[in-house]
Formats: C-alpha cells, structure tokens, sequence
C-alpha cells in the first residue's frame, strides 16, 4: 500500500461509534490511527495542502525524507520544495493545477531538501474534495494550523534518486557504447537475436556493407554473405557454434550492397542477462582488405629484393670477364690507337653499367630495410677525388668542362667511404647525363664549425619547382627525361645512404633550362683514420695463381690479365679440374668461384686445404654476391677475402698483395 492510498483510505474510513454521532474521543482515536499509518511508511513521505498549494499537514515521513520540521515548512507552499529554476517555469503551479482539474497528477523530477541537496522523486498530487475532509483536523495526525480548510490535497513523494542515478548510468553506458561501436575504424558492430536476426546496425556495420540500418533491421545474418557462402552453410553454422561455445570466430566472405565481396574477420559472442540466460549475439565484423594489400606488398617487396639479387649475380658474372678483357686490352703494350679507343668506350660504358648493378642491389637492401654502413673516420677530399677520376673520362667524352673546389686541408666525417664515393658519383653522373655538350659540371667543398657541405652543380637542363622533393622518392623520373631518364633510383639510393651517415641532402634549381644544385650536408668527425699502405698498379709481389670458374670466359680473361700484372696463373672451369691440377701447379693463391655447377666453391675449399697440407696458401672467394651476409659465410668456411665481380685492378692487386698465410694442418671441422 503506497502512503497515498493510506492517506486516502484513512481519509474515507467511516467512524464506528455506538449512538452513530462521533466523539472527541473517536476523533484522537482517528488522529492516533492515522499518524501510525502514515510514520509507518517508510519510503514515501505524505503531506497534505490546503485548496492553495500551502502545506497543512507534515508526518515523520516528510521530516525525514525532505529535512525540514513540521514548525518550519508551515505555511510553505509547495513551490518550496522545487527547484528555483523550477519554480521560475510555473512546474508547481501547472502541477496543482492539472490536479485540481483531473482529480490526480503525476511528476517526476527534482526537489530541493532543507540542506539545500537534490533529490529526485516519484511524486502523486491528489485533490480531496469537502466530503473526504474529516469533522475535525486530527491534531495528532500533524496539523499545522488550526482551522485550516478541510479540502485540498494529499501528495505522496517517493525518493527514487538511486534508480535514477542507475537509470542514468545505465542511459550513459549505452551512449558510450554506441559511440565506441559507431567510431571503430573498418568494424562492422551488430546486435543479433538468437536466431541470427539483426537488432542494431553501427555505422561501422553501413561503411562496410553499404546498407543503412532502417534496411538491415530485421534481417536474418544470411543477408550478409555471399550466395556461395549461404549454400555452403556457413552463416548458420557460426551461429550454432557460438550458441553452443559462446562465442565464434572465422574468416568470412561478405557481400555489399553493390555487388562487391569483401573478405572480413568475423567474431560472434553470446550475450546473457543478469540471470545468466542467453538474450542474443553480438556480431563484428573487420574489413581485412588493408592487411592483404600490406601483405601482398610485403609478398612483393621480398620477391623484388629476390628478384634483385639474382638479377645482380647474373650480370656480374657476365661483366666480369668484360673488366678483364678490357684490363688486358689497356695493359698489353702494342694495342693501337683504334682499339685503345674503343677499350675506352668499353670501359666507360662498363663502369656505368657496373654502377647500376650496385644500384639495383643497395636498392632492394633500402626497401627492406637492411642497408648497413660501416663508419670510420675518413678524409673527405680523399672520397671526393675518387668519385671525380672515376667520372672525369664521361665529362671528357662529352666536351663538359669540370670545376672543383676542395679546402686545402681535407676534413674528415665518419662514412662508409665506398657508399658515400657511390653517392657524389651518381650525382656526377646525373649533373653529366642532364648537362649538354659544352656544360659545366662543378663540385665545391666548404668547411663549418660541425658540417662539410659539397654542392654540385651543373648548367644542365634544370628542375621544376615541384619536382626538387619528388625526384629523391625511388623509381621516380622526370616526364620529359627521355631515353636517358635512367632507373629513378640513384637519387633515392643517395637520400638513404646520406641519412645513414646523419647527413641530408635537398635540390635546387632556378626552373627549366637554368641547372640544378644537388647539396650534401655531412657531420664532420675529429678522429683521424689510419694512413692505408698505398699499393702501385701492378706491383703486386709476384704470385702463383689457381684461377677457378665454370665461367670460361672470365676464368681465361682472368689468367690472362694476371699474366700481365707479371703473375703466373692457370685457369680451370671446375671444381674437379681445380682439385685435379692443384697439387701438380702448386698455387700460394687460389681464385676460388663460390658457385659451380659439379662443385660449391665452398666444397673445394675443403678439398684443396686437404690436399695443399703444409703448404703456405691465401684464398680468395670471387663471387658475384657481396652482401655482408655472402661475405659472413666466405669468411667463417676459412677464406682469406671475399672478392665482389668484376674486380677492378687496384682491387685483384691489394688482394694478392697481402702476405700469404702459412697452414701447417688443415683445421679440424666440426659438424
């Protein structure tokens, strides 16, 4: 029984008298019994108000759920209770009103207690008419003035602040959760029935399907697959596996509204109530077409460094004995002019060729990620002049005049001098290949407190504004390039390696047809390296040489240029032939291929180590790999030096140059 219907009921009780006429007796008798009706309520507070909406009646109740005494809240009006901004918009009034018109009215909202705090109530206006009022106030009963008018009305207010503050929690969770589901990235989020029929449809859910949620609504989760998918069963099969695990997940072929299939990692849960019984399901779906494209790329980018590297090796094998012909054509003494010419035309072209197999291997390390440096104090003019002798016959064959400038004391930076050479050479080359007959091309060095700059620069075709950042992005060309625009790597090759080094480098240009400035920046190193012993052309001590290659071409070419440099050497095209002659020619080296068809280079190593026992032998290993990891392996099988093809001179002649080291035993191998 609410406090207002015991209010009521007390009102309407008739008294039970003997002659028929009420007492005053029967009247406290009244009062008593109502008072303990109404203090025994214990979550309603009920009061009465006068025809005017000013308070009459106050019981415990009201004290204790509002905080005023029944002395205080005399004479109040029940606007007192209400919020000033309440009370500002007419509530109270508009309240007692519909009361007074329709005999009851409802309100929910907030009141205001004696300590000014808030609660929220579930609050009842009744109106009394002149027949419920009782002969006499009933004093007792809490009556705050004396012969106040029996009509008004009875209000019943129940606190309700918990559920409503439950309410809104509840209310602020759902919003939270919908904004979470509706702001995931590529996630589709639906609530389903148990039977599969969509409740709830994010805007995850429309992105990646296409359909609103007015159209999926009461759609069975078949809707979203493919025919192929529903035939085979799969959309009922997940649901029966989460109903029975609690919970599903797979890899789903999905249909959109226009036709198109996406491939999406699906999830399914059940979803119980607070006794535990399953309600429904709860359905995500994440489109996975972001991750394929990044695994095909990363697929691809593997086989392209594959790719590369084999492409390098099979290019090098054949440019090798190319270098060695040529070698032998400019050391042979009698050669003529004609065909010293043209070996200057097959160098030349050798060289850039020889350039961008390097490229094409650095680049393929770039994108993956593994291009390693080896940083050690170096002399800057020196890395600067070896990059200018190796371009100067290109600029002499083109009529392009070279300036430099160097400081007369060289600084030093801590570089990979062979990488940091491969960067000014490939911007030589570009100042050359863009700059007509006739051009300049100039280097100029200058020296700050922590910096080296080196500008190059030509008079050559020039840039637009918007191609200076654009042409250091890898395989990136120039439109109006031509047959000479190259492969659209060595910029992008030389950004890397410069920023390896914790150095930058940017382009300039005054616009089309008014050349270009390529500037490097490098930090300067204090420590000064050590002087490497020098070595003259050809002056290698003289050695016995076993030349081993299934190449014959580039084991006969090589033999032959050793013959020159005042070597004796011998060439053989196996690794049976290797083993077969070495004990008869006695080498103090051996050329050694890695990769032979009857033999690994490695393979003969062993053998020719067992049977040159004693013997004072250095060995080489001449391959057209020179990754650090190709020269790792040469160097733990037992190799003196990992040599790259094609050899250049200087290279083959430091090599045979190094004393030759003396074996007593062949080493025990474990394996």
């Amino acid at each position: 029984m609410s406090g207002l219907q015991a209010a009521t009921e007390v009102r309407s009780t008739p008294l039970e008298t003997s002659g028929g006429v009420p007492t005053e007796g029967d009247a406290a008798q009244l009062a008593q019994r109502y008072r303990r009706l109404l203090d025994a309520v214990q979550d309603c507070a009920v009061f009465e108000l006068d025809a005017h909406g000013v308070i009459v009646a106050w019981p415990e109740p009201a004290r204790r759920l509002f905080g005023y005494s029944a002395a205080e809240i005399a004479g109040s009006h029940l606007s007192r209770l209400h919020r000033p901004e309440d009370v500002a918009a007419g509530l109270p009034q508009r309240w007692l009103d519909a009361a007074a018109q329709a005999g009851q009215a409802r309100d929910e909202g907030w009141r205001v207690r004696r300590d000014g705090s808030l609660l929220h109530a579930s609050c009842e206006l009744r109106r009394l008419d002149a027949a419920d009022a009782p002969a006499a106030a009933p004093a007792g009963a809490g009556a705050l003035a004396e012969g106040a008018s029996g009509a008004g009305f009875i209000v019943s207010c129940r606190d309700t602040t918990v559920q409503q503050a439950a309410a809104d929690h509840a209310r602020l969770a759902g919003d939270k959760l919908r904004l979470l589901t509706d702001n995931l990235p590529c996630t589709a989020v639906c609530e389903l029935s148990l039977d599969g029929t969509i409740r709830s449809w994010n805007a995850g859910a429309r992105a990646l399907a296409g359909h609103t949620a007015e159209e999926a609504a009461g759609q069975p989760l078949a809707w979203l697959y493919t025919r192929q998918g529903v035939a085979a069963g799969r959309p009922q099969a997940a649901l029966e596996a989460a109903r029975a695990c609690g919970q599903w997940a797979g890899e789903e072929r999905l249909a959109r509204k226009d036709g198109s299939v996406v491939r999406c990692a699906t999830r399914m849960v059940l979803v119980r109530d607070a006794a535990g019984c399953p309600e429904g399901l709860l359905w995500t779906a994440r489109d996975l077409s972001d991750a394929l494209r990044l695994e095909m790329l990363d697929a691809g980018n593997r086989r392209l460094q594959s790719f590369l590297a084999i492409l390098a090796h099979e290019l090098r094998n054949p440019l090798a004995p190319v270098r060695n012909a040529v070698e032998v054509i400019v050391l042979t003494p009698d050669t003529g002019p004609r065909v010293r010419r043209c070996a200057e035309i097959i160098d030349r072209q050798l060289r850039q060729v020889e350039r961008l197999v390097n490229d094409l291997l650095d680049v393929g390390r770039v994108t993956a990620g593994k291009l390693k440096m080896e940083l050690t104090p170096s002399s800057y003019n020196e890395v600067v002049t070896t990059s200018l002798e190796a371009i100067r016959p290109t600029l002499e064959a083109s009529g392009q005049q070279l300036v430099v400038a160097l400081p007369e004391v060289s600084p030093f930076v801590r570089a990979d001098a062979a990488r940091l050479g491969q960067v000014l050479l490939n911007l030589l080359s570009n100042a050359a290949k863009y700059t007509p007959r006739g051009g300049t091309v100039s280097v100029h060095v200058s020296v700050e407190a922590e910096r080296v700059i080196t500008a190059v620069s030509d008079t050559g075709r020039g840039l637009e504004p918007t191609a200076l950042d654009r042409i250091f992005n890898l395989f990136t060309q120039e439109s109006d390039a031509g047959s000479r625009s190259g492969l659209g790597i060595g910029l992008a090759l030389a950004k890397a390696i410069l920023e390896a080094h914790g150095g930058a480098i940017q382009a300039d240009s005054a616009g089309a047809g008014k050349g270009s400035t390529f500037t490097v920046i490098l930090p300067r190193a204090s420590a000064r390296p050590a002087e490497p012993a020098s070595l003259a052309r050809g002056r290698a001590p003289r050695r016995r040489v076993l030349v081993v290659d299934d190449n014959a071409d580039s084991a006969d070419s090589m033999a032959e240029l050793l013959t020159l440099l005042g070597h004796e050497a011998q060439a053989v095209h196996s690794g049976q032939q290797a083993v077969g002659v070495a004990a008869a020619f006695r080498p103090d080296c051996v050329l050694l291929d890695l990769q032979m068809p009857d033999m690994s280079g490695y393979e003969v190593l062993e053998a020719l180590r067992n049977d040159l026992r004693g013997r004072a032998v250095r060995f080489l290993a001449l391959s057209g790999r020179g990754t650090a990891e190709d020269q790792r392996r040469s160097r733990q099988a037992g190799f003196d030096a990992h040599l790259t093809k094609p050899l250049s001179i200087e290279t083959l002649s430091r090599a045979l140059a190094e004393p030759v080291p003396a074996r007593p035993a062949a080493p025990h191998k474990e394996r």
